[in-house]
């Protein structure tokens, strides 16, 4: 614990040398449903030690976000700084012709991510399963996009064709390497409980298959495991002055969280909320099984975000952890997408460290406050139309405010292959998780 305290307190005294603007680094690894509602019972509870620390030492606060809470729309926000109706990203899919639902593509994209604006600039990039990435964006660095982790269970030609998700294609075959499909395996290394069993122990005589999220969690652990895989592998080989990860289990298990929760306790407070009489006693006794349910899994995420922290040579680097949004207990059930009009997007989180971050806890930050402060730790004119600002409290910097123009001419995407099959498989995990019908 100790040590673990020192590697996060290193890294905010790192300040203390200065920093150089030509050799910034900053690392942003973004984690889908994370909440500090869940996250801090954990904390308290002494569960999440390198979280803990690092949040003593960082700037952080909530991340405020906007409806519709979902994952494509928020996470190219976060990267382009501006607003659903100006990048384009309206939802998971649209309708093609003759009403056909396919998902969005990056080549509906219609603003600058700030990896296309930094490229602009002569940085170097490396990007790893960010939402709405295939197409990979052409530039100076490396882009494993969403669909890569989607290879997973091709064989032969198919997975061939894969090459495209990957930019430079050249980079697939090594990466794939990385593909490890035992689940029992990496199920007990990362010391997840085994949920079926745990499903079927509080719900006697149904079947885990009934909840489709939960008789397709093996394959989302699989994902998962390759993307911690090749992220760190790229961080570790990979020169760069920007690298950005996506990471999506917290997510995913708290689509059906619900079950895995006595159903007497969960019954009695969906009750409650439906007829006024839900208690703020009644919220922090679900928020704590809540957070048991989850605990197993914000420890992966703690070692995780330990591992990319506490890397050799990243001493003087920013690092920006953050996650889209958090989940909520409604009349309706548990999410983020169904929630009443009256009550607010359930915030994410927020956490900053580096050279010249001023510890402590911030006023506001929204998701469109991301990209304009990495420009201005660049010390680079920020987005003209970008919605949000930089977040001048969290850094003790003295630099511009310039503003410039980033348009279209940044983005250098490839062609889009459509992939029917690949498609159907993406529309049949939308469908399991609620998104749609």
């Amino acid at each position: 614990m100790l040590l673990r305290w020192f590697l996060v307190l290193g890294l905010f005294l790192a300040a203390a040398c200065g920093g150089n603007n030509e050799a910034i680094k900053v690392v942003v690894l973004g984690f889908d449903g994370a909440s500090w509602e869940t996250i801090d019972p954990l904390i308290e509870a002494g569960k999440l030690p390198f979280l803990k620390s690092l949040k003593a030492t960082a700037a952080w606060a909530p991340l405020t976000t906007f409806k519709p809470t979902k994952s494509p729309v928020i996470w190219t926000s976060v990267a382009t700084g501006k607003s659903m109706f100006k990048h384009g990203i309206l939802d998971f899919v649209y309708l093609e012709q003759n009403n056909i639902q396919v998902p969005y593509s990056n080549s509906e994209k219609r603003e600058p991510s700030i990896w296309q604006i930094l490229d602009s600039f002569g940085k170097r990039s490396v990007v790893v399963n960010w939402f709405v990435t295939y197409p990979p964006d052409e530039i100076n660095g490396v882009v494993v996009s969403n669909r890569f982790r989607k290879t997973l269970l091709l064989q032969g030609e198919r997975r061939a064709h894969m090459r495209d998700s990957v930019h430079p294609p050249a980079y697939f075959d090594t990466l794939y390497k990385h593909v490890n499909l035992d689940y029992e395996g990496i199920r007990r290394a990362k010391k997840f409980p085994d949920l079926a069993k745990k499903y079927k122990e509080l719900h006697s005589g149904k079947s885990p298959n009934d909840i489709s999220v939960l008789r397709d969690f093996w394959i989302y652990v699989l994902q998962e495991s390759l993307n911690e895989k090749i992220a760190f592998n790229l961080y570790e080989t990979e020169n760069f002055d920007f690298f950005a990860a996506y990471f999506r289990l917290p997510d995913i298990v708290q689509h059906f969280a619900l079950e895995l929760i006595e159903p007497g306790q969960v019954k009695a407070a969906l009750s409650a909320l439906k007829n006024g009489s839900y208690t703020e006693e009644d919220a922090a006794q679900f928020r704590e099984a809540m957070a048991e349910v989850l605990e197993p899994f914000y420890r992966n995420m703690d070692r995780v975000i330990e591992t990319f922290l506490t890397a050799p040579g990243h001493e003087n680097t920013y690092f920006i952890v953050l996650s889209d949004h958090g989940f909520v207990l409604h009349a309706g059930g548990y999410d983020h997408y169904h929630i009443p009009e009256s009550k607010p997007p359930p915030s994410g989180i927020f956490l900053m460290i580096g050279p010249s971050t001023r510890p402590g806890h911030l006023p506001l930050v929204s998701v469109y406050d991301v990209a304009p402060t990495l420009l201005y730790l660049y010390n680079l004119p920020l987005g003209e139309k970008m919605d949000g600002e930089p977040l001048q409290l969290a850094l003790d910097l003295e630099r511009s405010l310039d503003r410039r123009r980033y348009g279209s001419e940044l983005l250098r995407v490839k062609s889009n292959r459509r992939d029917s099959e690949l498609d159907r498989r993406t529309l049949d995990e939308l469908r399991s998780l609620g998104y749609i019908r």
